[in-house]
């Protein structure tokens, strides 16, 4: 554990100084600020502007920290070589991978909380009352939803290059967010084999809609009973199992 934590500690520092994260910070501020302004000319009330602008921010954000800091990361150790440095020492592969991980994840979750306090303190400000508790479910499963977004920037960095790896990690993305139309597909499909490949596809690609609860944030709409612990539990074991993939890959890789 303890040299997991190092590599954690250390991670996390290098992603601190890294100009992108506040680069990405930046634009987060600035959505808000477009939310708050919108408001006025939305059909929506303010708060529901700002309730969907925050999400979608902090989604936005969470995927760009996956794609530049998450996939440069690793993919920067092994092109400079540094990380040979790290694991001529006794750490083990797989230790060095979990703490990358989460080191990156302490990362996501620090800006998530800043930007979820920010547009918090906005909506209180405005209408005078702490917004739905929904919300809070909400930012809580966007977490989720990232994790397993940067335990696939993490897998696919094990053995491509760090552009490859972006591609990769943005169109699993976008492949998990139409998990259900795959599924649609699959079923007007005629063909036996494409059938099976889109199953196939349907159940090893991650339903990333699963985490998204935006709609019954904005419109006031109920959340199903135990969906948020569901949805965490199903968050924990893909990565997991993202993170099992990457030690595995990583410790065939030729170093």
């Amino acid at each position: 554990m303890r040299v997991i934590w190092l590599v954690a500690v250390n991670t996390f520092k290098e992603t601190v100084r890294n100009k992108v994260l506040y680069n990405i910070l930046l634009v987060a501020a600035v959505v808000l600020l477009l939310a708050m302004s919108f408001g006025d000319l939305s059909v929506m009330s303010r708060v529901q502007v700002m309730s969907d602008f925050g999400l979608a921010t902090m989604s936005l954000t969470g995927l760009l920290l996956a794609v530049f800091i998450g996939v440069g990361v690793l993919g920067s150790e092994i092109a400079d070589k540094t990380v040979y440095g790290v694991l001529c020492k006794p750490v083990d592969r797989i230790q060095f991978i979990v703490g990358k991980f989460s080191g990156l994840l302490v990362t996501l979750v620090l800006n998530f909380l800043l930007i979820a306090l920010i547009f918090v303190v906005a909506i209180t400000w405005m209408v005078g009352r702490a917004p739905e508790s929904a919300i809070f479910s909400a930012v809580f499963l966007l977490m989720v939803e990232m994790s397993i977004i940067i335990a696939a920037a993490i897998m696919w960095s094990c053995f491509t290059t760090p552009t490859l790896a972006a591609i990769f990690t943005l169109s699993f993305y976008v492949a998990g967010h139409l998990n259900d139309m795959i599924t649609l597909s699959a079923d007007v499909q005629e063909n036996p084999f494409t059938k099976t490949v889109l199953v196939i596809l349907h159940y090893v690609l991650p339903n990333l809609e699963f985490f998204n609860i935006r709609t019954q944030v904005v419109f006031g709409l109920p959340v199903a009973d135990g969906h948020v612990m569901t949805a965490a539990v199903y968050g924990a074991l893909y990565t997991a199992l993202l993170l099992l993939l990457s030690s595995v890959l990583f410790a065939r890789k030729d170093l």
